[in-house]
């Protein structure tokens, strides 16, 4: 995200700026880029109601939520993630 853009103040409870937060650390963005996503995401979802009707807005979200992450799949992940090369191949070849 470009520092070019205006800034915008936002206010919003803290419980949703934690779970912001957390998003943001398992998708490795900042808090600011994730809420432009997720802002982004869900204007599309409205242009595709609009244009196609509320079928096509929840075959989006089927096809979706058919790739969404558990908490715990993300913490492996990011567990993965930090691991050395080595030590993900060793780990990758136990479940071959």
């Amino acid at each position: 995200m470009s520092r070019e853009y205006p800034m915008f103040g936002l206010r919003m409870p803290p419980e949703l700026r934690q779970s912001i937060e957390r998003e943001a650390k398992i998708n490795g963005r900042s808090i600011n880029a994730e809420v432009v996503d997720r802002l982004k995401r869900s204007l599309l979802d409205q242009a595709a109601i609009a244009q196609r009707g509320y079928g096509a807005m929840e075959e989006k979200r089927a096809d979706e939520y058919a790739n969404v992450v558990t908490d715990v799949e993300r913490q492996l992940l990011m567990v993965f993630r930090r691991m050395p090369v080595e030590k993900q191949l060793a780990l990758l070849s136990l479940f071959k």
